[in-house]
Parts: structure tokens; C-alpha cells; sequence
């Protein structure tokens, strides 16, 4: 049995109650913190499968990759810990993203170490799943679509794999390579930012990259040349990619957060107050810069004000 492993999203698709989002938590040390939020995770009602939680394309595209070679999903969450794709959870707000409106870095008193609050998240919350068990007893390549923060949050548990488990291993990020632990360098596909060139079928956003490489791999490598190790992995992607041509850069202007929120007010109406509408028209139309999470944080302060 394969697996396949993605990171959690911001947008969900069911509403998130005041308790269950991180900028509710009153600031403590990161062991406290985890311990409170864990609690508040085992009062939580109502809860939903996984699956029908989260929003965006960056899941979808997991989910069909998952599909596709018939792979248990799984998604690591800042808020929940590992899960399987059919575990009932509540609908929540946390990530590890320091910008973010519910970062739980921004509740913890002293430094903030996202490997130790996976480590803890995983002792606490009565939602998650332990990795490496779940790697090494399954005997399938595991595809594991994660973010630059997701990774470096779950990268010890990588590491600590048995030999013979980490070599099933396919990893898909835009992680830049010295960043990456020396231990899972070897299994990283080199996808780059080709997949968002003129000759890509799988363009998109910055934010839903790993899951678009993951899928391309999974469609145009594993099941077209079937079971390899990873540098004949690596070395197929490569060749698929020889001859694609890079992205046009697109010089994009900044603008403050209340120019953002004019903006949104203006389109609100034609955009059905969508966040991913929104995105395309001020990337693609307006030529404005603007990060998926930062949007979308405005957006909800936009709505509560047009309420």
C-alpha cells in the first residue's frame, strides 16, 4: 500500500468556531500551549472526515495523486497532528506560518521550534497519528507533498526512518536544497519552477506547488515507468523537464493592507467575495503582489465589516 502525504490548508470547508482558532490562546511557554489546545481539540464538536475539511487546490491535487495509485492520504496539520484522510476532526485555525492571523508562534512565550511543537502536538492531541509507525508498516512508496515550514516540522520524524523505509521516500517541495536535511536530499524530486512554465499542464500557484509536482510525478513518472529507486526517479523528471522553458518574472506592485482591503471592496461583487477569485484577478489583471494567506486574512476582516 502507497502513501501519500500533503500539508494541511488555511481554508476550510466548514466554520471554525472562536475556541478552535489560535489566536484565541492566551500566550504561554510551548508545552503549555500545546497542552491547552490539545484539550480544547478533545471538546470539539462537530466533527467532519478529514477529507471534507479542507479547501483549495493544493488538497485536490493530493487527493487525485492518493486516487490514482490507489495511496492511503494522509495530511500533517500544525493544528491536529498527523491524520488520515477518513479521521473525524474538528474545523480549526492554526498554523506554523509566522505571518499568519492564527500562527501559533505568535501565542508562545520564548523561542518557537516547529519540530518540538510537532513533537508535542503528536504526544497531546487525540486526532494524530505517529509517522513512522504508519511508514513502516506500510510497503509502498510514500509521496510526501509538503511546504517549506511543513518540512521542517516533520523532518526529524523523516530522518529517524529505518533505512529500507527511507528509500521509499519521494519528497515534493520548493524547499531550497541546502535547507533540506542531508539524511532526505537524496529523495527530493527536482522539481522547479518549470511546472509554472509556458510549457507546464500543471501550472499554478506558489502555495499549491508540491501537491502539482506530486501529482505530475505520480501521473507522468511512477505509473508510466512503474517502481524505480529514487535517482532513477529523479533522473526521469529530469528529462521531462529538459526542454520546458522557465516563467516569465513578473515585476508585481506591493500594496499596504489598506489598499488591499479598497481593492477587495471594489471587486467584492465580482468576485462573489471569493479569496481564490480574488487572487487570480490581482496576480493576473491588476499585476498586484499579495501572499494566499495575507489575502485571505483580509478577505475575512472584509467580510465581518460588510456583514
Amino acid at each position: 500500500m502507497a502513501l501519500v502525504i500533503t500539508t494541511c490548508t488555511n481554508r476550510k470547508r466548514k466554520p471554525v468556531t472562536d475556541s478552535l482558532r489560535a489566536s484565541s490562546l492566551l500566550q504561554a511557554n510551548l508545552v503549555e500551549l500545546a497542552g491547552r489546545w490539545c484539550d480544547r481539540l478533545a471538546l470539539a464538536k462537530p466533527r467532519f472526515p478529514a477529507s471534507q475539511l479542507y479547501a483549495g487546490r493544493a488538497f485536490r491535487e493530493a487527493t487525485a495523486a492518493a486516487q490514482a495509485i490507489d495511496a492511503r492520504l494522509y495530511v500533517v496539520s500544525a493544528g491536529l497532528g498527523l491524520i488520515g484522510a477518513s479521521t473525524e476532526v474538528p474545523s480549526y485555525a492554526c498554523t506554523v506560518l509566522l505571518d499568519a492571523e492564527d500562527s501559533i508562534a505568535a501565542r508562545v512565550t520564548g523561542s518557537f521550534v516547529r519540530s518540538v511543537w510537532w513533537k508535542e502536538l503528536n504526544r497531546f492531541s487525540p486526532f494524530s497519528e505517529l509517522l513512522r509507525p504508519i511508514i513502516s508498516h506500510s510497503d509502498g512508496l510514500v509521496c510526501a507533498a509538503l511546504s517549506d515550514a511543513y518540512l521542517d516540522m516533520i523532518s526529524p520524524d523523516l530522518v529517524e526512518l529505518a533505512a529500507t523505509d527511507r528509500h521509499r521516500l519521494r519528497i515534493f517541495t520548493r524547499t531550497p536544497v541546502e535547507r533540506i536535511a542531508p539524511e532526505l536530499r537524496d529523495f527530493v524530486m527536482p522539481y522547479d519552477d518549470r511546472l509554472d512554465g509556458p510549457d507546464s499542464t500543471m501550472r499554478g500557484t506558489r502555495s499549491d506547488f508540491a501537491s502539482r509536482a506530486l501529482r505530475h510525478f505520480v501521473e507522468h513518472v511512477h505509473i508510466a515507468f512503474g517502481g524505480n529507486d529514487a535517482a532513477t526517479d529523479s533522473l526521469h523528471v529530469t528529462a521531462m523537464l529538459r526542454d520546458w522553458r522557465y516563467p516569465t518574472r513578473v515585476q508585481r506592485e506591493r500594496c499596504d493592507d489598506d489598499a488591499m482591503r479598497r481593492l477587495i471592496n471594489e471587486h467584492w461583487i465580482m468576485s462573489n467575495g471569493s479569496t481564490a477569485r480574488l487572487l487570480r484577478l490581482f496576480r493576473d489583471e491588476l499585476n498586484i503582489a499579495c501572499e494566499q494567506g495575507r489575502l485571505a486574512g483580509l478577505v475575512r476582516e472584509v467580510r465581518m465589516e460588510r456583514s
